[in-house]
């Protein structure tokens, strides 16, 4: 599989980096709808070829085709089927055209028997070649990129059959309404060997293209993955539509011609707010995420069936346990408290090597290693001072998916995903074992998905984020859904995470900040206007409009920073956004620079709010604001004719009932 990712740069401000990844059983369901399309087998004569064209929607929206090929091919007097899938997916991620182009080449015995799978990755600028040869009882894996190659085997039982002898199986079998068949495959872009069962569930006339077709309407189930597709083949055993879920709606995979599966893909997606709607919005706007010890949610699985992961660790524990529910504690890991534990030699060095993804033996990345810890001693401030390093030197880019660390360090962009491995592999670039983490994590009025690490620190696993980052160990406004050496490749987090990533609903029923305990009751609202004042009782802040300004813009969450906009005459506008700490090191210096970012020509004063001293840029038509609140940050704006005087006024009536210092 050939993924191309085109991608166009734009400057990310540094304090803009808490963005989530790319919803991975996405890209899992893409993989998978692009090697398991079922085909017939093809006539002996060599040379004939079969091409077959699909168009791809998700939803109702067109986002790429894949171009199927078939033939029979003699190697050494000995034939065998080869089977070369090409596709194209657009979509639009929020703003960002990402742009996919796939490439897979199957090769299979006489029998359907499969042989060899060669899939070319390119999921970032880097590509990534995995090849995988079947022999008789293991898989033998090796991943390339640029120079460097990693092998591994997979051990198996039974027979992998390729698309064809899947295709040859189901014809032969599915013949009545309930007939079922299993079989085993490699999903060599996931590095999974898995088990599938077809079932027959019925007949149907499809209306396609230039008429009704009968078909055979199949449910696929793949061991693991969590979801079942169905497919619908012809009277020759051909597939002529596939339908399975997303998070982002169905994926629909339908049989076309060259023409009609070429056309149209350039159409602007919709994909960037169907992208929105996955993000799980908060039922109370946290205050100190950041600085946060602990706290309470119950999660609800909206497809019970799929079951929960294992997700209880040292830091996240099972309180109650339903088919649809679990309630959870999630705590701060406190690394002074006694845990004296030792990593086994074996899974020592499994998260200390160095794989294709945490190439922590790049020469680039133990170079930053040895420079940045330098002469110190103490492994958690080491961790600290690497997280520190992430975080200041990497932008963010949506138009990386996944890429090594290799990459990462070099170009300094990426999603989350690259901000957690290029921190792993600088830690194991020291000699501190890692591992690469996906799950949920709160920011600014939604749960997104969201990637991070642990380092084995002090005898336990302690977690660190460098993308959404806290002063010492991650916060506890996070989920961990899977753990991942990454040794396997990326299939192991994804056959996880999708069990849950798009199904889940997260209430919030308590949290902890500096001792106190806040339960959130079950009627409480994300926010109240009374008279002319809007009260977030979350957060505790209260502002009074001023007299002839209307409220707006309330409801606005991650991405957008936004709390509050206050609409007046003369086309005057106040606005209220919430900042997040970052490991600046001069915090007061970042405060202006964020107040640079709304005002460039200002006068630079200071003024105490909430009892602290808080920088302000005063200027002819704009004046801004900054109040640092523990780790939480408020910019406040005021545009419009006058405009110190009406960010004062709005002053007088802002106030805030949870002033940390």
């Amino acid at each position: 599989m050939k993924l191309y990712f085109k991608k166009s740069f734009s400057p990310v401000s540094k304090a803009a980096r808490t963005l989530f990844w790319f919803g991975p059983r996405f890209l899992t369901i893409l993989w998978l709808s692009l090697v398991t399309l079922t085909h017939q087998p093809l006539k002996a004569e060599l040379g004939e070829i079969d091409v077959r064209w699909y168009s791809i929607y998700l939803g109702q929206q067109k986002i790429g085709y894949v171009k199927e090929t078939g033939m029979k091919i003699q190697q050494k007097g000995i034939w065998y089927f080869k089977t070369i899938s090409e596709s194209r997916i657009i979509f639009n991620r929020l703003g960002r055209k990402i742009e996919m182009v796939v490439k897979s080449e199957y090769l299979e015995s006489e029998e359907g028997r499969l042989k060899k799978v060669v899939s070319d990755q390119l999921l970032s600028a880097q590509p990534v070649l995995i090849e995988a040869e079947v022999k008789e009882d293991k898989v033998s894996l090796k991943t390339r990129t640029g120079s460097r190659s990693f092998s591994r085997e997979l051990p198996y039982t039974g027979t992998l059959l390729g698309p064809v002898g899947i295709s040859r199986l189901s014809s032969d079998n599915l013949i009545n309404q309930g007939d079922r068949v299993e079989y085993r495959t490699l999903l060599a872009e996931i590095s999974q060997v898995t088990s599938g069962e077809r079932v027959l569930t019925g007949a149907e006339d499809l209306e396609l293209g230039q008429g009704k077709i009968k078909t055979k309407k199949i449910e696929e189930k793949l061991s693991g993955l969590g979801y079942n597709r169905f497919v619908w083949v012809n009277e020759k055993g051909n597939e002529v539509k596939a339908v399975e879920p997303s998070p982002f709606g169905e994926m629909i995979t339908l049989l076309s011609n060259q023409e009609e599966a070429l056309s149209g893909l350039e159409k602007e997606s919709p994909f960037q707010e169907q992208y929105r709607a996955t993000l799980i919005k908060a039922n109370v706007r946290l205050p100190q995420s950041r600085a946060l010890d602990r706290m309470v949610v119950r999660l609800k699985h909206k497809k019970p069936e799929l079951g929960w992961p294992e997700m209880e660790n040292e830091y996240q524990q099972v309180l109650e346990k339903t088919s649809s529910s679990l309630v959870m504690e999630l705590r701060r890991v406190k690394i002074e408290s006694a845990k004296r534990t030792e990593l086994s030699a074996e899974e020592k060095e499994r998260y200390l090597r160095a794989n294709i993804y945490l190439d922590c033996d790049d020469q680039e990345v133990k170079r930053v290693a040895r420079e940045v810890t330098g002469f110190e001693k103490d492994n958690f401030k080491k961790a600290l001072l690497l997280r520190n390093w992430v975080s200041k030197n990497l932008s963010f880019d949506l138009g990386f998916v996944f890429a090594p660390a290799s990459e990462v360090i070099r170009s300094r962009r990426g999603t989350c995903a690259g901000y957690a491995t290029l921190l792993a592999s600088l830690l194991r670039a020291i000699g501190i074992p890692s591992r690469y983490l996906i799950g949920l994590a709160y920011v600014n009025g939604v749960w997104g998905g969201h990637a991070w690490v642990e380092a084995w620190i002090s005898g336990r696993w302690v977690p660190l984020d460098s993308a959404i980052p806290s002063p010492g160990v991650a916060d506890p406004a996070r989920l961990t859904i899977a753990w991942s050496s990454l040794e396997e490749g990326l299939g192991e987090s994804l056959v996880v995470a999708q069990k849950v990533f798009g199904y889940l609903d997260i209430e919030i029923l308590e949290f902890s900040l500096k001792g106190r305990t806040i339960k959130v009751s079950e009627a409480q609202p994300l926010y109240e206007i009374r008279n002319g004042i809007y009260w977030n009782p979350g957060l505790q802040i209260s502002l009074k409009a001023p007299e002839g300004f209307d409220l707006s813009d309330l409801d606005k969450v991650w991405p957008d920073k936004t709390l509050l906009t206050l609409k007046g005459p003369e086309g005057k506008v106040i606005r209220l956004v919430q900042e997040s700490w970052f490991p600046a090191d001069d915090q007061e210096k970042r405060l202006i620079s964020l107040l640079r970012r709304e005002v460039r020509e200002g006068k630079l004063h200071y003024q105490k709010v909430w009892g602290k001293r808080c920088p302000v840029l005063s200027g002819a038509k704009k004046s801004a604001l900054a109040i640092m609140n523990g780790l939480d940050f408020f910019v406040l704006t005021a545009e419009g004719k006058n405009s110190e005087s009406l960010l004062k006024m709005v002053l007088e009536n802002f106030q805030n009932k949870l002033v940390v210092d």
